[in-house]
């Protein structure tokens, strides 16, 4: 059993708080002591991910590096990293740090699977749908995932940045592409884990933040409300 939680936060701050809350809200507790024991460090100082991995930005390796060794400095022995984008890096964040991270699209791949789903559209970074990171993982599952043009890949940077910012993006535009492909939907940027997608009823959305909390509830064997 795990003892102490490490959220490697700040990639956004709405996307950190939000996983938090979710935890927290995910948790069947009747006391404080019920709730998981965890230290969130909101690293927003980490270089953008899309602009180090496409556009020769400064690299956010060294910087995740020292963020997961002061979560490890504060017990942490399980590390949840709510940016998928910089699992692009998982590997060599994994070789230089003790505690275990949980691998957030590895566990959406086994979601996946699981849900007896074959081919899915990807709603994620520009960083995370052109460097394959999800590919890697589906992959081995034969799951295929449909290419996105790059018109739409710019309307989800678009959508994402305003949630960066701050702003209640319109996600119309992002609900009326889902819709035209008719195929499960990873939200695979935590960013658009903060937002509601309307017509959940017609399109089903897997969340891969949501997939990372449940796998955090169940290590540290917290009930789940239902």
């Amino acid at each position: 059993m795990y003892k102490r939680l490490g959220i490697l936060g700040g990639m956004g701050p709405l996307a950190t708080s939000q996983l938090y809350t979710d935890i927290i809200k995910s948790s069947y507790a009747q006391k404080d002591q019920d709730y998981i024991d965890m230290v969130i460090l909101n690293a927003s100082y980490i270089p953008d991910r899309t602009a180090a991995i496409l556009h020769g930005g400064k690299s956010p390796l060294p910087y995740l590096s020292d963020a997961l060794k002061t979560l490890e400095n504060c017990g942490c022995d399980l590390i949840a990293i709510p940016c998928n984008t910089s699992h692009y890096f998982f590997d060599e964040l994994q070789s230089c740090c003790k505690a275990r991270i949980l691998n957030m699209i590895d566990l959406t791949a086994e979601r996946l699977e699981n849900l007896g789903i074959n081919q899915v559209y990807l709603m994620a970074t520009e960083g995370t749908v052109k460097t394959g990171v999800y590919q890697k993982y589906l992959s081995k599952k034969n799951i295929g995932i449909v290419n996105s043009t790059d018109e739409e890949i710019k309307e989800m940077m678009k959508v994402i940045y305003e949630v960066k910012a701050g702003k209640n993006p319109d996600t119309r535009n992002l609900e009326e592409i889902a819709q035209n492909y008719q195929k499960p939907v990873i939200l695979g940027c935590t960013e658009l884990s903060t937002l509601y997608f309307k017509n959940s009823e017609k399109i089903k959305y897997i969340d891969a933040m949501e997939v990372l909390k449940d796998k955090i509830l169940e290590l540290f064997g917290v009930n789940k409300l239902t």
